[in-house]
Protein backbone atom coordinates (compact mmCIF):
# COMPACT_ATOMS: atom_id res chain seq x y z
CA UNK A 1 0.00 0.00 0.00
CA UNK A 2 3.04 2.43 0.77
CA UNK A 3 4.08 1.68 -2.73
CA UNK A 4 1.27 2.62 -3.92
CA UNK A 5 1.16 5.98 -2.46
CA UNK A 6 4.13 6.79 -3.12
CA UNK A 7 3.73 6.24 -6.83
CA UNK A 8 0.46 8.08 -6.74
CA UNK A 9 1.98 11.00 -5.00
CA UNK A 10 5.27 11.06 -7.17
CA UNK A 11 3.09 11.10 -10.58
CA UNK A 12 0.75 14.11 -8.95
CA UNK A 13 4.34 15.82 -8.14
CA UNK A 14 5.55 15.43 -12.00
CA UNK A 15 2.21 16.44 -13.19
CA UNK A 16 2.60 19.62 -11.39
CA UNK A 17 5.80 20.33 -12.32
CA UNK A 18 4.68 19.98 -16.05
CA UNK A 19 1.89 22.16 -15.62
CA UNK A 20 3.84 24.85 -13.92
CA UNK A 21 6.37 24.63 -16.85
CA UNK A 22 3.78 24.42 -19.44
CA UNK A 23 1.49 27.31 -18.51
CA UNK A 24 3.55 29.29 -15.99
CA UNK A 25 7.31 29.63 -18.17
CA UNK A 26 8.83 32.91 -19.32
CA UNK A 27 8.10 33.21 -22.45
CA UNK A 28 7.94 35.85 -25.91
CA UNK A 29 5.14 35.97 -28.39
CA UNK A 30 5.45 37.71 -31.50
CA UNK A 31 1.95 38.65 -33.14
CA UNK A 32 1.18 41.38 -36.27
CA UNK A 33 -1.12 43.45 -37.41
CA UNK A 34 -1.10 42.07 -41.13
CA UNK A 35 -0.22 38.96 -42.30
CA UNK A 36 -0.39 40.04 -46.30
CA UNK A 37 2.40 42.28 -46.47
CA UNK A 38 3.01 44.42 -49.63
CA UNK A 39 6.08 46.72 -49.85
CA UNK A 40 5.26 49.86 -48.21
CA UNK A 41 3.19 48.74 -45.71
CA UNK A 42 3.84 49.77 -41.86
CA UNK A 43 3.29 46.46 -40.06
CA UNK A 44 2.89 46.73 -36.33
CA UNK A 45 4.62 44.18 -34.56
CA UNK A 46 3.74 43.27 -30.92
CA UNK A 47 6.31 41.87 -28.87
CA UNK A 48 4.00 39.87 -25.61
CA UNK A 49 6.19 39.05 -22.34
CA UNK A 50 5.08 36.52 -20.18
CA UNK A 51 7.14 35.93 -16.65
CA UNK A 52 6.61 33.36 -14.15
CA UNK A 53 7.69 35.70 -11.49
CA UNK A 54 7.46 39.45 -11.09
CA UNK A 55 9.31 42.05 -13.32
CA UNK A 56 10.65 44.73 -12.20
CA UNK A 57 13.29 45.45 -14.63
CA UNK A 58 13.51 44.39 -18.62
CA UNK A 59 15.99 44.78 -21.18
CA UNK A 60 15.43 42.64 -24.68
CA UNK A 61 16.44 43.39 -28.17
CA UNK A 62 13.64 43.05 -31.12
CA UNK A 63 15.53 41.81 -34.43
CA UNK A 64 14.84 42.21 -37.93
CA UNK A 65 15.55 41.61 -41.48
CA UNK A 66 17.24 45.15 -42.29
CA UNK A 67 16.93 44.24 -46.27
CA UNK A 68 13.20 43.50 -46.17
CA UNK A 69 12.12 45.86 -43.01
CA UNK A 70 13.30 50.10 -42.03
CA UNK A 71 13.00 51.42 -38.46
CA UNK A 72 13.57 54.91 -38.16
CA UNK A 73 17.01 55.27 -36.19
CA UNK A 74 17.83 51.32 -35.81
CA UNK A 75 19.66 49.06 -38.21
CA UNK A 76 17.63 45.31 -38.07
CA UNK A 77 17.80 46.00 -33.98
CA UNK A 78 15.45 47.38 -31.72
CA UNK A 79 16.81 47.53 -28.31
CA UNK A 80 14.51 48.41 -25.26
CA UNK A 81 15.26 48.83 -21.59
CA UNK A 82 12.49 49.31 -19.13
CA UNK A 83 14.13 49.63 -15.50
CA UNK A 84 11.16 50.49 -13.64
CA UNK A 85 8.61 48.00 -13.17
CA UNK A 86 5.90 47.46 -10.98
CA UNK A 87 6.35 43.60 -10.21
CA UNK A 88 3.62 43.11 -13.19
CA UNK A 89 4.14 39.27 -14.88
CA UNK A 90 3.00 40.00 -18.47
CA UNK A 91 4.47 43.30 -20.35
CA UNK A 92 3.60 44.39 -23.85
CA UNK A 93 5.44 46.52 -26.40
CA UNK A 94 4.39 47.33 -30.14
CA UNK A 95 6.66 48.58 -32.88
CA UNK A 96 6.25 49.43 -36.27
CA UNK A 97 8.06 48.16 -39.02
CA UNK A 98 8.14 49.23 -42.89
CA UNK A 99 8.41 46.84 -45.42
CA UNK A 100 10.90 47.85 -47.87
CA UNK A 101 11.86 45.01 -50.23
CA UNK A 102 10.36 41.96 -51.64
CA UNK A 103 10.62 38.76 -50.12
CA UNK A 104 11.21 36.59 -46.63
CA UNK A 105 12.64 38.00 -43.57
CA UNK A 106 13.01 37.29 -40.15
CA UNK A 107 11.69 39.54 -37.35
CA UNK A 108 12.90 37.91 -33.36
CA UNK A 109 13.14 38.45 -30.22
CA UNK A 110 16.60 37.51 -28.71
CA UNK A 111 18.99 38.32 -25.38
CA UNK A 112 16.25 38.90 -23.53
CA UNK A 113 16.03 38.98 -19.62
CA UNK A 114 14.84 40.61 -16.46
CA UNK A 115 15.78 41.00 -13.62
CA UNK A 116 12.87 40.14 -10.61
CA UNK A 117 15.60 41.36 -7.86
CA UNK A 118 16.94 44.19 -9.56
CA UNK A 119 20.41 41.52 -9.30
CA UNK A 120 19.89 38.21 -11.10
CA UNK A 121 18.97 38.71 -14.58
CA UNK A 122 17.06 35.52 -15.96
CA UNK A 123 16.30 34.35 -19.34
CA UNK A 124 13.11 33.33 -20.65
CA UNK A 125 12.17 32.25 -24.44
CA UNK A 126 12.30 34.12 -27.24
CA UNK A 127 10.13 34.07 -30.36
CA UNK A 128 10.17 34.92 -34.23
CA UNK A 129 8.46 34.95 -37.41
CA UNK A 130 8.81 34.68 -40.49
CA UNK A 131 7.33 37.25 -42.74
CA UNK A 132 6.81 37.46 -47.01
CA UNK A 133 6.83 40.61 -48.43
CA UNK A 134 5.13 40.55 -51.97
CA UNK A 135 5.14 43.24 -54.62
CA UNK A 136 1.92 45.31 -54.45
CA UNK A 137 -0.81 43.69 -56.68
CA UNK A 138 -1.67 45.84 -59.17
CA UNK A 139 -4.88 45.67 -61.08
CA UNK A 140 -5.09 43.79 -64.48
CA UNK A 141 -8.32 45.49 -65.24
CA UNK A 142 -7.90 47.57 -68.76
CA UNK A 143 -11.42 47.08 -69.61
CA UNK A 144 -13.92 50.34 -70.55
CA UNK A 145 -17.02 51.00 -68.53
CA UNK A 146 -18.61 52.92 -71.44
CA UNK A 147 -17.30 54.24 -74.80
CA UNK A 148 -19.75 57.05 -76.16
CA UNK A 149 -19.38 59.93 -78.63
CA UNK A 150 -20.71 63.06 -79.83
CA UNK A 151 -22.21 61.63 -82.87
CA UNK A 152 -23.66 58.89 -84.26
CA UNK A 153 -24.34 55.80 -82.76
CA UNK A 154 -21.85 52.62 -81.43
CA UNK A 155 -22.73 49.35 -83.17
CA UNK A 156 -22.42 46.61 -81.83
CA UNK A 157 -23.81 48.06 -78.64
CA UNK A 158 -21.03 48.39 -76.42
CA UNK A 159 -19.38 45.67 -74.40
CA UNK A 160 -16.34 45.75 -71.88
CA UNK A 161 -15.43 42.54 -73.77
CA UNK A 162 -16.04 43.59 -77.31
CA UNK A 163 -13.07 45.72 -78.68
CA UNK A 164 -14.15 46.58 -82.55
CA UNK A 165 -16.92 48.87 -83.47
CA UNK A 166 -17.87 50.91 -86.51
CA UNK A 167 -19.74 54.11 -86.72
CA UNK A 168 -21.68 56.03 -89.45
CA UNK A 169 -21.69 59.75 -89.51
CA UNK A 170 -23.71 62.37 -92.20
CA UNK A 171 -21.47 63.97 -94.75
CA UNK A 172 -22.43 67.57 -92.33
CA UNK A 173 -19.83 66.18 -89.42
CA UNK A 174 -16.83 66.89 -90.03
CA UNK A 175 -15.74 65.85 -86.68
CA UNK A 176 -16.47 63.64 -83.59
CA UNK A 177 -14.99 63.19 -79.80
CA UNK A 178 -15.09 59.98 -77.92
CA UNK A 179 -16.00 59.81 -74.30
CA UNK A 180 -14.72 57.15 -72.35
CA UNK A 181 -15.10 55.74 -68.87
CA UNK A 182 -12.28 53.13 -66.75
CA UNK A 183 -13.58 50.25 -65.17
CA UNK A 184 -10.01 50.63 -62.72
CA UNK A 185 -9.69 54.32 -62.00
CA UNK A 186 -6.67 54.15 -61.62
CA UNK A 187 -6.15 52.51 -65.26
CA UNK A 188 -4.74 55.08 -68.20
CA UNK A 189 -6.71 55.78 -71.23
CA UNK A 190 -5.07 57.24 -74.63
CA UNK A 191 -7.06 57.57 -78.06
CA UNK A 192 -5.06 58.16 -80.70
CA UNK A 193 -6.53 61.29 -81.85
CA UNK A 194 -9.38 63.23 -79.66
CA UNK A 195 -11.41 65.16 -80.93
CA UNK A 196 -10.94 63.57 -84.87
CA UNK A 197 -11.04 65.24 -87.51
CA UNK A 198 -13.23 63.01 -89.95
CA UNK A 199 -12.52 62.65 -93.82
CA UNK A 200 -15.13 61.08 -95.62
CA UNK A 201 -15.15 57.98 -96.18
CA UNK A 202 -13.56 55.29 -93.09
CA UNK A 203 -11.38 57.21 -89.94
CA UNK A 204 -10.49 55.01 -87.60
CA UNK A 205 -9.74 55.88 -84.01
CA UNK A 206 -7.87 53.52 -81.33
CA UNK A 207 -8.34 53.49 -77.56
CA UNK A 208 -5.79 51.88 -75.45
CA UNK A 209 -6.50 51.33 -71.90
CA UNK A 210 -3.36 50.51 -69.69
CA UNK A 211 -3.83 48.66 -66.61
CA UNK A 212 -1.82 49.25 -63.44
CA UNK A 213 -0.19 46.02 -64.41
CA UNK A 214 1.16 47.34 -67.92
CA UNK A 215 -1.46 44.99 -69.39
CA UNK A 216 -3.78 46.64 -72.21
CA UNK A 217 -6.73 46.65 -74.33
CA UNK A 218 -7.16 48.19 -77.58
CA UNK A 219 -10.78 49.30 -78.49
CA UNK A 220 -11.04 50.28 -82.43
CA UNK A 221 -13.80 52.42 -83.70
CA UNK A 222 -14.24 52.99 -87.52
CA UNK A 223 -15.97 55.97 -88.21
CA UNK A 224 -17.72 56.12 -91.94
CA UNK A 225 -18.35 60.36 -92.63
CA UNK A 226 -20.57 59.39 -95.54
CA UNK A 227 -20.43 61.34 -98.99
CA UNK A 228 -22.77 64.42 -99.23
CA UNK A 229 -26.14 63.46 -99.85
CA UNK A 230 -26.17 59.89 -99.08
CA UNK A 231 -28.13 57.54 -96.95
CA UNK A 232 -26.87 55.50 -93.72
CA UNK A 233 -26.59 52.19 -94.68
CA UNK A 234 -24.79 50.57 -92.21
CA UNK A 235 -26.88 47.50 -90.09
CA UNK A 236 -28.13 48.09 -86.55
CA UNK A 237 -25.83 45.02 -85.71
CA UNK A 238 -23.70 44.45 -87.67
CA UNK A 239 -21.49 41.05 -87.12
CA UNK A 240 -17.96 41.59 -85.81
CA UNK A 241 -14.92 40.68 -88.02
CA UNK A 242 -13.86 37.88 -85.61
CA UNK A 243 -16.77 37.00 -83.06
CA UNK A 244 -14.66 34.19 -81.32
CA UNK A 245 -12.01 37.03 -80.54
CA UNK A 246 -10.84 38.87 -77.47
CA UNK A 247 -8.34 39.86 -75.73
CA UNK A 248 -6.52 38.89 -72.49
CA UNK A 249 -3.45 41.98 -70.71
CA UNK A 250 -3.10 43.36 -74.90
CA UNK A 251 -3.27 40.21 -76.28
CA UNK A 252 -5.00 38.58 -79.34
CA UNK A 253 -6.56 35.30 -78.33
CA UNK A 254 -9.65 33.32 -79.96
CA UNK A 255 -11.98 30.70 -78.31
CA UNK A 256 -11.37 27.62 -80.41
CA UNK A 257 -14.75 26.46 -82.03
CA UNK A 258 -13.84 22.36 -81.13
CA UNK A 259 -11.95 21.03 -78.00
CA UNK A 260 -10.13 17.95 -78.94
CA UNK A 261 -10.62 14.97 -76.91
CA UNK A 262 -7.40 14.31 -75.51
CA UNK A 263 -7.79 17.69 -74.07
CA UNK A 264 -10.67 16.80 -71.86
CA UNK A 265 -10.17 17.46 -68.24
CA UNK A 266 -10.62 14.24 -65.67
CA UNK A 267 -14.08 14.98 -64.76
CA UNK A 268 -15.76 17.34 -66.93
CA UNK A 269 -17.65 16.57 -70.18
CA UNK A 270 -18.10 18.40 -73.37
CA UNK A 271 -21.03 20.87 -73.25
CA UNK A 272 -21.82 24.90 -75.16
CA UNK A 273 -21.39 28.12 -73.89
CA UNK A 274 -23.20 31.48 -76.01
CA UNK A 275 -20.35 34.54 -76.92
CA UNK A 276 -21.04 36.99 -78.83
CA UNK A 277 -24.22 35.85 -80.02
CA UNK A 278 -22.24 32.36 -80.87
CA UNK A 279 -22.39 29.24 -79.82
CA UNK A 280 -18.81 27.82 -78.40
CA UNK A 281 -17.51 24.20 -77.10
CA UNK A 282 -17.02 24.28 -73.33
CA UNK A 283 -16.21 21.97 -70.90
CA UNK A 284 -18.33 21.70 -67.70
CA UNK A 285 -17.49 19.59 -64.15
CA UNK A 286 -20.55 17.02 -63.16
CA UNK A 287 -21.97 19.56 -60.68
CA UNK A 288 -21.99 22.30 -63.39
CA UNK A 289 -19.82 24.39 -61.30
CA UNK A 290 -16.92 25.17 -63.18
CA UNK A 291 -17.82 26.45 -66.98
CA UNK A 292 -14.37 25.83 -68.90
CA UNK A 293 -13.43 27.55 -72.55
CA UNK A 294 -10.63 26.54 -74.54
CA UNK A 295 -8.61 29.77 -76.18
CA UNK A 296 -5.54 30.30 -78.06
CA UNK A 297 -3.56 33.06 -78.74
CA UNK A 298 -3.67 34.89 -82.17
CA UNK A 299 -1.29 33.20 -84.97
CA UNK A 300 -0.94 29.98 -82.28
CA UNK A 301 -1.62 26.31 -82.67
CA UNK A 302 -1.47 25.48 -78.89
CA UNK A 303 -4.92 25.68 -76.86
CA UNK A 304 -5.35 26.30 -72.69
CA UNK A 305 -8.12 26.07 -70.63
CA UNK A 306 -9.40 29.62 -69.14
CA UNK A 307 -12.31 30.48 -66.98
CA UNK A 308 -14.41 33.43 -67.37
CA UNK A 309 -13.91 36.26 -64.85
CA UNK A 310 -17.64 37.83 -65.03
CA UNK A 311 -16.69 40.91 -63.03
CA UNK A 312 -13.72 41.68 -64.88
CA UNK A 313 -15.03 40.74 -68.03
CA UNK A 314 -11.81 38.75 -69.12
CA UNK A 315 -10.54 35.50 -69.67
CA UNK A 316 -7.96 34.08 -66.91
CA UNK A 317 -5.97 30.99 -67.05
CA UNK A 318 -7.44 28.05 -65.83
CA UNK A 319 -4.32 26.96 -62.63
CA UNK A 320 -4.11 23.37 -62.80
CA UNK A 321 -2.64 20.27 -62.03
CA UNK A 322 -2.25 16.67 -62.37
CA UNK A 323 -0.55 15.13 -59.48
CA UNK A 324 -0.86 10.83 -59.79
CA UNK A 325 -3.23 11.06 -61.98
CA UNK A 326 -5.93 13.24 -60.16
CA UNK A 327 -6.61 16.88 -61.48
CA UNK A 328 -6.50 19.67 -58.71
CA UNK A 329 -7.41 22.97 -59.73
CA UNK A 330 -6.34 25.82 -57.31
CA UNK A 331 -8.88 28.28 -56.48
CA UNK A 332 -8.96 31.66 -54.17
CA UNK A 333 -9.71 31.01 -50.72
CA UNK A 334 -13.43 32.14 -50.30
CA UNK A 335 -13.52 35.53 -48.75
CA UNK A 336 -15.13 35.03 -45.41
CA UNK A 337 -12.59 32.56 -44.21
CA UNK A 338 -8.81 32.01 -43.81
CA UNK A 339 -6.52 29.36 -41.75
CA UNK A 340 -5.81 30.71 -37.92
CA UNK A 341 -3.71 33.32 -37.12
CA UNK A 342 -0.06 30.88 -37.15
CA UNK A 343 -0.73 30.94 -41.16
CA UNK A 344 0.14 33.93 -43.65
CA UNK A 345 -0.98 34.11 -47.25
CA UNK A 346 0.96 34.26 -50.02
CA UNK A 347 2.02 33.11 -53.61
CA UNK A 348 3.99 29.75 -54.48
CA UNK A 349 4.68 28.23 -57.62
CA UNK A 350 3.19 25.35 -58.47
CA UNK A 351 3.97 23.46 -61.62
CA UNK A 352 3.25 26.72 -64.86
CA UNK A 353 1.15 28.69 -62.02
CA UNK A 354 1.64 31.25 -59.18
CA UNK A 355 -1.07 29.98 -56.69
CA UNK A 356 -2.36 32.22 -53.39
CA UNK A 357 -1.74 29.67 -50.30
CA UNK A 358 -1.16 29.76 -46.78
CA UNK A 359 2.47 29.11 -45.28
CA UNK A 360 2.96 28.21 -41.75
CA UNK A 361 4.65 30.79 -39.96
CA UNK A 362 7.25 27.87 -38.44
CA UNK A 363 10.29 27.59 -40.46
CA UNK A 364 10.29 24.36 -39.74
CA UNK A 365 7.16 23.64 -42.30
CA UNK A 366 8.59 25.91 -45.37
CA UNK A 367 8.43 23.12 -47.83
CA UNK A 368 4.41 23.08 -47.34
CA UNK A 369 1.94 25.38 -48.36
CA UNK A 370 -1.56 25.36 -47.96
CA UNK A 371 -3.82 25.91 -51.35
CA UNK A 372 -7.36 25.78 -51.57
CA UNK A 373 -8.49 23.17 -54.45
CA UNK A 374 -11.29 21.99 -56.47
CA UNK A 375 -11.01 18.04 -57.52
CA UNK A 376 -13.55 14.94 -57.07
CA UNK A 377 -16.74 17.30 -57.34
CA UNK A 378 -15.60 19.38 -54.40
CA UNK A 379 -13.41 22.27 -53.00
CA UNK A 380 -11.22 21.78 -49.90
CA UNK A 381 -8.11 22.54 -48.38
CA UNK A 382 -4.77 20.50 -49.62
CA UNK A 383 -1.55 20.84 -48.57
CA UNK A 384 1.43 21.06 -51.63
CA UNK A 385 4.85 19.91 -50.48
CA UNK A 386 7.13 21.89 -52.76
CA UNK A 387 10.18 19.03 -52.12
CA UNK A 388 8.29 16.08 -52.94
CA UNK A 389 5.80 17.07 -55.86
CA UNK A 390 3.24 16.29 -53.83
CA UNK A 391 -0.48 16.91 -52.74
CA UNK A 392 -2.87 15.60 -50.61
CA UNK A 393 -6.13 16.59 -48.96
CA UNK A 394 -5.66 17.95 -45.40
CA UNK A 395 -8.23 18.15 -42.88
CA UNK A 396 -6.17 18.89 -40.25
CA UNK A 397 -6.46 22.74 -40.39
CA UNK A 398 -10.01 24.15 -40.81
CA UNK A 399 -10.72 27.58 -42.49
CA UNK A 400 -11.83 30.19 -39.67
CA UNK A 401 -13.82 33.57 -40.16
CA UNK A 402 -11.63 35.99 -41.82
CA UNK A 403 -12.96 38.98 -39.86
CA UNK A 404 -12.49 37.79 -36.22
CA UNK A 405 -10.27 34.93 -36.59
CA UNK A 406 -13.08 32.60 -34.78
CA UNK A 407 -13.87 29.26 -35.75
CA UNK A 408 -17.44 29.08 -37.72
CA UNK A 409 -20.75 28.23 -36.52
CA UNK A 410 -20.77 24.49 -37.20
CA UNK A 411 -16.98 24.24 -34.89
CA UNK A 412 -16.24 21.50 -32.47
CA UNK A 413 -13.77 20.82 -29.87
CA UNK A 414 -11.54 19.26 -32.79
CA UNK A 415 -11.68 22.43 -34.79
CA UNK A 416 -11.23 24.56 -32.00
CA UNK A 417 -8.14 22.79 -30.25
CA UNK A 418 -6.45 23.12 -34.22
CA UNK A 419 -6.87 26.78 -33.77
CA UNK A 420 -5.13 26.68 -30.84
CA UNK A 421 -1.51 28.10 -30.92
CA UNK A 422 1.38 26.15 -30.30
CA UNK A 423 1.73 27.36 -26.74
CA UNK A 424 -2.12 27.43 -25.95
CA UNK A 425 -1.81 23.72 -26.85
CA UNK A 426 0.36 23.44 -24.38
CA UNK A 427 -1.50 24.42 -21.80
CA UNK A 428 -4.59 22.72 -22.67
CA UNK A 429 -2.54 19.83 -22.73
CA UNK A 430 -1.05 20.11 -19.07
CA UNK A 431 -4.43 21.41 -18.09
CA UNK A 432 -5.53 18.51 -18.76
CA UNK A 433 -3.30 15.84 -17.30
CA UNK A 434 -3.32 18.17 -14.38
CA UNK A 435 -6.88 17.63 -13.95
CA UNK A 436 -6.36 13.49 -14.10
CA UNK A 437 -4.40 13.49 -11.87
CA UNK A 438 -6.13 15.82 -9.34
CA UNK A 439 -8.83 13.01 -10.49
CA UNK A 440 -7.08 10.01 -9.12
CA UNK A 441 -5.78 11.12 -6.31
CA UNK A 442 -9.52 12.36 -5.12
CA UNK A 443 -10.18 8.67 -6.20
CA UNK A 444 -7.61 7.29 -4.45
CA UNK A 445 -8.64 9.38 -0.77
CA UNK A 446 -11.77 8.14 -1.56
CA UNK A 447 -10.82 4.45 -1.68
CA UNK A 448 -8.15 4.93 1.14
CA UNK A 449 -10.95 5.98 3.48
CA UNK A 450 -13.48 3.61 2.27
CA UNK A 451 -10.47 0.85 3.36
CA UNK A 452 -10.09 2.56 6.83
CA UNK A 453 -13.89 2.38 7.44
CA UNK A 454 -14.00 -1.11 6.55
CA UNK A 455 -11.12 -1.80 9.18
CA UNK A 456 -12.41 -0.25 11.36
CA UNK A 457 -15.75 -2.33 11.09
CA UNK A 458 -14.00 -5.29 11.07
CA UNK A 459 -11.84 -4.91 14.42
CA UNK A 460 -15.08 -3.77 15.98
CA UNK A 461 -17.07 -6.60 15.21
CA UNK A 462 -13.87 -9.07 16.33
CA UNK A 463 -14.69 -7.20 19.48
CA UNK A 464 -18.04 -7.99 19.84
CA UNK A 465 -17.85 -11.74 19.25
CA UNK A 466 -14.99 -12.23 22.48
CA UNK A 467 -16.55 -13.01 25.36
CA UNK A 468 -15.79 -14.42 28.91
CA UNK A 469 -17.40 -17.25 28.87
CA UNK A 470 -14.97 -18.68 26.30
CA UNK A 471 -12.08 -18.22 29.27
CA UNK A 472 -10.90 -20.71 31.48
CA UNK A 473 -10.21 -19.52 34.72
CA UNK A 474 -7.64 -20.95 36.57
CA UNK A 475 -7.15 -21.38 40.44
CA UNK A 476 -4.26 -20.94 42.88
CA UNK A 477 -5.07 -24.82 43.77
CA UNK A 478 -5.31 -25.62 40.65
CA UNK A 479 -2.01 -24.45 39.30
CA UNK A 480 0.06 -26.21 42.47
CA UNK A 481 -1.84 -29.33 41.63
CA UNK A 482 -0.79 -29.06 38.39
CA UNK A 483 2.81 -28.50 39.55
CA UNK A 484 3.11 -31.44 41.50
Amino acid sequence: MKKIISLLVTLLIICSLFVFSASAANSAIISLSAENVVIGDKVNVTVKLISDQPMYALDFKLGYDATKFAHEGTAGIIHTIDPALSGETVKTYTFTLTSIATGGGYIKVYDDFYSPDGINDVSFGGSSVNVTVKDVELSGNANLSSLTLSAGTLSPNFTAGRTNYTVSVPYETDKITLYTKLSDAKAKVALSSNPTNLNVGANTIKVTVTAQNGSQKIYTVVVTRREQGATDTQPDNPTPENPYQTVISGKNYEIVTTIPEASYLQGFTLSSAEWNGNQVPVLRDNDSILTVYYLREKDATEIAPYIYNAELETFESLKHQTFNNKLYIFTDFPEDVKLPNDYYSTYTQIGNYSVKVYMDSNTQMADFAYAYCYSNGDFGLYRYDSKEGTIQRFPDIHLVAAQNGVTPERDNFATRFAALSTNGKILLIAMLIAALCVVALIVFIIVMAIQKFYNKQEISTESQDFSFDDVTIVGENDISSSSK
